[in-house]
């Protein structure tokens, strides 16, 4: 429908026997100014939810005028306990009237376009956080995730205190270095850092567990420059950096799906400089994609990511809306690091992760579509090769499949971490995962398991794939007996000619001097 529109007036968090719900006024236009909706039909759903959790109830007759034609409307929605366990972790909420998908619910009516990063009363079920917040674009989005460890009263109160003295003491110098959740010293970042204290900097940092099995490896000039991850310190300094290089987006420097307003003011602030390193080539799934907004929002003074090729710097100029002055086309640091041993006998398995299936996970793992096609490419490995098989999976399965007796729970190996996998396979089994580049980089060959692509990519937003059959640098397989047919000629023979050729118009640089051009980068944008 054309001119509509859609706004909370507006809204309070309430629970109920078994349910989490929002009340309030919410204001409504549909075509124009002069209908008037009939409430009975209005409700708000989160899109694609089939079996319509969210519950929603309009009243108040044909409502109360408003301005530029709205009218107002009591409003109640609510969710529960139960059905908020088997949904995504994000959901966006929509209008609907007379079950057509007419428009957006903004957050705040007044807000416009632009979110302040607001959300409701977190309400805590089972280990779970639930709360209704404000997008960046003022949409309203209902989460259900896991609790974090700063949605304790606490907690707030030590980032309430971290905030305020950051303020008094003012912003610093410093430069704040992480990777995935402030949780791993193996990817660029690592190598970056270590880099960048063997030549004098004194004011990069690391964030880190403190019991964090790396560390007593690590040179003393290194363990230094690390910060606690979680410490005040921790906090003190995230408030006053100004500066973060890391492998993901800037929330991974303090709580990833904080529900702190101190924390979303600060990631979201339009002062910071952030240097993105990437966790992997990002020319998999295209920057288009709804999940992927998170790397092409660049709401800060200065942003830069690295990229391996002109090949990834177009797609991140043509579908991120980057700028060739924000790009660092040098390579991933990582790759500085990469090697394969000759013996290498390893069959890796690593499936990206499917986040609208978290939930499902929570309840029931091998119910989920992720753990079902794990077990088929499982079965299409020969017998007598299942036990050079480790299985990668997401951190959320990996803890799950741990601690459960299941049949792939065997051909798990948390005592090696990625790269030490890595530097023993010989094959890499993946579907859209970017350690398909890494594996290939060492020398390993790569199969693509593509049997549910087409749902996949609806699920990540708008999204497609940016490799294809004229660029694809492996066997494509779009089930378990195709992946069987494709097996041994892949574990057994060399990288194909065609397929280096094709690997090497996306990552173009292998003279392990990735880094020395990204620090170049960084010096003459004045970062360091």
């Amino acid at each position: 429908m054309e001119n509509t529109g859609c706004g909370l007036l507006t809204k309070r968090v309430f629970t109920g026997s078994g349910f989490i719900g929002l009340k309030g006024i919410c204001a409504v236009k549909l075509d124009g100014k002069r209908r008037a909706p009939d409430p009975g039909l209005l409700q708000i759903r989160s899109r694609g939810d089939e079996r319509h959790a969210v519950r929603s109830r309009f009243s108040g007759g044909r409502g109360i005028p408003f301005i530029k034609g709205y009218r107002l409307f009591p409003f109640e929605l609510s969710v529960s306990f139960q059905d908020a366990a088997e949904m995504d972790i994000q959901n966006k909420l929509d209008l609907y009237y007379n079950d057509e998908l007419v428009c957006d619910v903004n957050y705040s009516l007044f807000a416009r376009r632009e979110g302040t990063f607001h959300n409701t009363r977190v309400v805590k079920r089972d280990g779970r956080s639930m709360y209704f917040r404000q997008s960046a674009t003022n949409r309203l989005w209902f989460v259900v995730r896991q609790q974090n460890f700063y949605d304790s009263f606490a907690q707030r109160l030590r980032v309430a205190a971290a905030n305020m003295l950051a303020k008094i003491q003012g912003e610093s110098d410093l430069i704040l270095m992480y990777e995935k959740e402030s949780s791993r010293y193996e990817e660029s970042a690592s190598v970056l850092f270590e880099r960048l204290v063997d030549e004098g900097y004194q004011n990069v940092w690391y964030i880190l567990p403190a019991d964090h099995p790396v560390i007593p490896s690590l040179d003393e000039k290194y363990r230094q420059r690390l910060i606690a991850k979680n410490s005040f310190r921790h906090l003190l300094y995230f408030f006053r950096c100004t500066r973060f290089v890391g492998t993901e987006t800037v929330d991974h420097a303090m709580q990833l799906r904080a529900a702190n307003r101190h924390i979303m003011t600060k990631t979201q602030s339009r002062d910071l400089t952030h240097v993105f390193l990437q966790h992997g080539v990002m020319y998999m799934v295209s920057m288009d994609a709804d999940l992927r907004v998170g790397f092409i929002s660049r709401k800060v003074k200065k942003y830069r990511a690295v990229v391996s090729s002109e090949a990834e710097a177009m797609h991140f100029m043509l579908l991120g809306g980057f700028s060739r002055e924000e790009l660092y086309i040098t390579g991933l640091a990582k790759f500085d690091r990469s090697f394969r041993e000759p013996d290498s006998d390893l069959i890796m398995i690593m499936p990206t992760w499917r986040r609208w299936e978290t939930n499902q996970a929570r309840k029931d793992f091998t119910q989920t579509g992720y753990y079902r096609m794990l077990e088929k490419i499982v079965s299409a490995v020969p017998q007598e090769l299942r036990s050079r098989i480790v299985i990668k999976p997401h951190p959320l399965m990996q803890s799950m499949m741990e601690g459960a007796d299941t049949e792939l729970s065997r051909y798990l190996r948390p005592d090696m971490t990625h790269d030490e996998v890595l530097r023993r396979c010989r094959l890499l089994i993946t579907d859209y995962s970017s350690i398909a580049y890494d594996a290939f980089y060492r020398g390993a060959n790569v199969i693509f398991y593509w049997e549910e692509m087409e749902a996949c990519m609806r699920h990540y937003g708008g999204a497609h794939l940016m490799i294809n059959e004229y660029n694809i640098f492996g066997d494509v397989c779009r089930s378990e007996e195709e992946l069987a047919e494709v097996f041994d000629r892949n574990y057994s023979g060399p990288q194909k000619d065609l397929d280096i050729r094709r690997y090497r118009r996306i990552v173009s640089w292998h003279d392990g001097r990735n880094t020395e051009r990204i620090i170049e980068c960084m010096k003459k944008d004045q970062i360091i």
